[in-house]
């Protein structure tokens, strides 16, 4: 998988591809909402497949080998389920992501991360194929949705009521401004509150939101992160996820990326956030 700043990234296979025993993965996408690099990625290999949103960096300097401790973070983290995919990890998809942090903790000690400094974080979902079931989990504002027989949404709206909470303060000193964004990146860390942020914080509380079923009850899985979801979050494109899925198949991940940035360029298209434009990851997934 090749990530290029700016520009759309396919999956780097055939459109659509076997993987592990169960799973297809259809069309795959991600694009960066600004001049800034892109800290979204999507991928899948063997059992695995997710997305990723790397939470913006907090500092203008970074203490990891990469061009931002975010990029670090998500680089990272896409390696490891890169090779857990590939040694065809069929465990829980929640005992996953709390491996990763774990192994993140312990990557970032290794490499002196100092001790005073906010550590990168994200959000992310993923999806195990057990072979007959299939296994989802997120942490952070990623979504997943299934369509089928069993429908389900694994998302949630706290990020979106903080932000927009932290955006109507409209603090007007600097010193304040980045003091707010640490304490809140803080809570979301370690306060062990209904949601959580990934990463490897000596103190993290990881707080997965699941769901399981049988491949044979599936139509559609997509997973996606916040920039992709404000379809129904923030422009309410569509008035449900349910909704979405149909153009999803028929008219392909890029027709409804178009619709979001075109939202994004109208006049208060920013939806309430910090950024206008958001970087966007998302990929389909359905029975073999």
């Amino acid at each position: 998988m090749r990530h290029d700043r700016g520009r759309y990234v396919r999956a780097s296979l055939v459109d659509v591809m076997r993987v592990g025993q169960a799973m297809k993965v259809g069309e795959a996408i991600t694009s960066a909402g600004g001049m800034r690099a892109n800290e979204d990625r999507v991928g899948h290999r063997g059992t695995l497949a997710w997305v990723i949103d790397g939470a913006t960096d907090l500092y203008d300097d970074t203490a990891l080998p990469a061009d931002s401790d975010v990029q670090w973070l998500v680089d990272h983290l896409a390696e490891r389920l890169t090779q857990a995919g590939a040694g065809n990890y069929q465990g829980g998809a929640a005992a996953l992501l709390t491996s990763l942090a774990d192994d993140v903790a312990r990557k970032q000690t290794a490499l002196s991360f100092p001790v005073s400094r906010v550590p990168p974080a994200c959000s992310i979902a993923v999806c195990v194929d057990q072979g007959i079931g299939y296994d989802l989990a997120r942490i952070g504002d990623a979504t997943a949705v299934v369509q089928g027989v069993q429908p389900v949404v694994l998302s949630t709206g706290y990020f979106d009521r903080r932000e927009a909470a932290a955006v109507a303060t409209n603090e007007a000193e600097a010193d304040r401004v980045i003091a707010a964004m640490h304490q809140r990146r803080l809570h979301t860390m370690t306060s062990g509150d209904v949601e959580s942020i990934f990463s490897g914080h000596p103190n993290r509380q990881l707080r997965p939101h699941t769901a399981a079923g049988e491949w044979t009850h599936v139509d559609c899985i997509l997973l996606c992160t916040d920039g992709f979801a404000r379809l129904v979050t923030d422009y309410e494109i569509y008035r449900s996820w349910a909704q979405v899925i149909p153009d999803a198949r028929d008219r392909g991940l890029h027709y409804l990326e178009k619709l979001i940035r075109d939202a994004e360029s109208e006049p208060g298209g920013s939806g309430g956030r910090f950024k206008r434009a958001d970087d966007i990851a998302a990929l389909l997934l359905t029975a073999n």
